[in-house]
């Protein structure tokens, strides 16, 4: 399938959900799918597909990471995670439907404030941490935490969305890819070693890092990121934001340790 422009994508994948879904508009893209607000027909509901490009999608691994990842998302049921309402390949589009989230993402929050009061930091990062708990129970680890990936509805509730690169627990051994986003990224993960529940914990350590101090652990670009990932201890919430509550600068520096054995030893704690 050949579709030269953003137009031609929009007219041709409406034409081929005519009956089941009505599409809106563009919500956002990323390396691993492109997210339209649309109407599901039958039940008059809006709901966000998340569509394979297709030029993407004629990739047989990439077709099946991207079904592996509807999958995995579609098994969790838990009031903090975004829900998968169906997997679709219709046409030769392959996407999948889940619930719409009205309001903002943490990361649309951030750029808009800078930083957040340590209260609304400390519930938004709660709600990460039950859905995780959850994930990592069902063997599920999600290994992109970073704050696009956590949408806040009206009421104030945290969703974790996109499972993009998630993978089982026991399927990560052995894989020596960097996947992720540096910013938040784990030494483990920086490095292509095996990643558990507790990759998870550090990438949502770095995001409260960034909630709390308007900016991640670290700065520059890709490869310095990783390497101060690698080899530089997080700085300390504790030390270098005094007026932030003990406890909840402690958790952060917590997750933020180099070594998985010394973090949180899973999301509930």
């Amino acid at each position: 399938m050949t579709l030269s422009t953003d137009t031609d994508l929009f007219l041709s994948l409406q034409a081929a959900l005519a009956g089941r879904y009505s599409l809106e508009r563009e919500l956002g893209r990323g390396g691993m799918g492109i997210v339209f607000l649309a109407r599901d027909v039958r039940l008059d509901r809006p709901v966000a597909l998340k569509l394979l490009p297709p030029d993407r999608a004629v990739v047989a691994e990439v077709r099946e990471r991207f079904l592996s990842e509807a999958r995995m998302a579609a098994r969790l049921s838990h009031p903090n995670i975004v829900p998968i309402h169906a997997v679709e390949d219709i046409g030769g589009f392959v996407f999948f439907a889940m619930q719409y989230v009205a309001g903002e993402t943490l990361g649309d929050r951030l750029r808009r404030l800078g930083r957040l009061a340590p209260w609304d930091a400390a519930r938004i990062l709660r709600d990460v941490a039950w859905a995780l708990a959850h994930a990592h129970a069902q063997g599920v680890v999600h290994r992109d935490i970073k704050p696009d990936n956590i949408l806040l509805d009206p009421d104030g509730r945290a969703l974790v969305a996109d499972f993009g690169i998630a993978r089982l627990g026991d399927a990560v051994v052995g894989d020596s890819r960097i996947q992720g986003t540096p910013e938040y990224l784990a030494p483990e993960q920086a490095e292509g070693s095996p990643c558990d529940a507790r990759t998870d914990l550090y990438a949502l350590g770095a995001v409260g890092f960034h909630a709390l101090t308007g900016h991640p652990p670290f700065s520059g670009d890709a490869m310095q990121l990783i390497a101060q990932h690698l080899t530089r201890p997080a700085p300390s919430l504790v030390d270098t934001a005094p007026d932030l509550p003990p406890r909840l600068a402690a958790a952060i520096d917590h997750a933020l340790l180099k070594a998985p054995d010394a973090r949180w030893s899973d999301a509930g704690a």
